[in-house]
């Protein structure tokens, strides 16, 4: 009897053992799903909360691309209290206007006589006969095969001129000025220099600028030592159209739909 006993304890002891191990068991089971299912939730709020911030990150309007379908308009036909992207084909507007009789502003002369002194701290300075050589030269951009003038919204449409003793290079941003060492060559439509920069520029303080004539009409391609250009003479300015990125009161993307050379 006392045998029937003990074994009847025992069993009743591994079957409470058991039962507690089934307990635990499910315990851990239940602990380790309620943690996987608190990281997707915190995953998916976190997703949420970097797709909301995405969408409330706003693009500045000057960096937006602009539209690369070009029409051609007269100004007086659009609204220019806001950015226009247009081609100007009147021949007669203020941006014709404002091109033929383009001169540089007091700062443009200020920078150009700095550039000016501090070469010819080291270079004597030459005077040249520039005859009937044109002076003043417009950059020119190709669209369509077609050569037109850029006028951009930051800046100014890049110009060259030449003088007696200096070339002025007026660049969309900021203007350079280089002394005249040498005249190499001259003739109604072409011109070859020689010319003289700051050493930030060349060790050699040396560089070279030639206008020769192209296959097109009152297109000339002026190479110098750092870069080349399509360019035309200022009175010339009205044989081509214009492409305007008319931007009153807010800088603008500038247009890069021009042909590659």
């Amino acid at each position: 009897m006392a045998t029937v006993c003990v074994r009847l304890k025992v069993s009743a002891f591994q079957s409470r053992t058991a039962h507690s191990r089934t307990v635990v068991h499910h315990l851990r089971k239940a602990i380790y799903i309620a943690l996987i299912f608190g990281i997707l939730v915190s995953c998916k709020q976190k997703t949420k909360t970097e797709k909301a911030e995405i969408k409330t990150t706003e693009i500045p309007a000057w960096k937006i691309d602009l539209d690369t379908i070009l029409e051609e308009n007269n100004p007086k036909n659009l609204e220019l209290s806001k950015h226009q992207l247009f081609i100007d084909t009147t021949r007669n507007s203020e941006t014709f206007k404002r091109l033929i009789n383009w001169k540089p502003n007091r700062m443009d002369n200020d920078a150009n006589l700095y550039h000016e002194k501090e070469i010819a701290k080291k270079h004597k300075p030459i005077k040249i006969d520039l005859k009937e050589f044109p002076r003043h030269w417009i950059s020119l951009k190709k669209l369509n095969n077609e050569f037109v003038i850029y006028e951009p919204c930051d800046g100014n449409t890049t110009a060259f001129e030449i003088n007696e003793s200096s070339v002025l290079f007026f660049y969309q941003l900021e203007p350079e000025a280089e002394l005249i060492s040498e005249l190499k060559k001259i003739t109604e439509n072409e011109i070859e220099l020689k010319l003289r920069t700051v050493p930030q520029k060349t060790e050699t303080e040396k560089t070279e600028l030639t206008i020769k004539p192209t296959e097109f009409e009152n297109v000339y391609l002026l190479t110098y030592s750092f870069g080349e250009w399509y360019v035309t003479p200022k009175e010339k300015v009205s044989e081509f159209d214009i492409v305007v990125n008319h931007c009153l009161t807010m800088k603008r993307m500038e247009f890069k739909g021009f042909d590659k050379k």
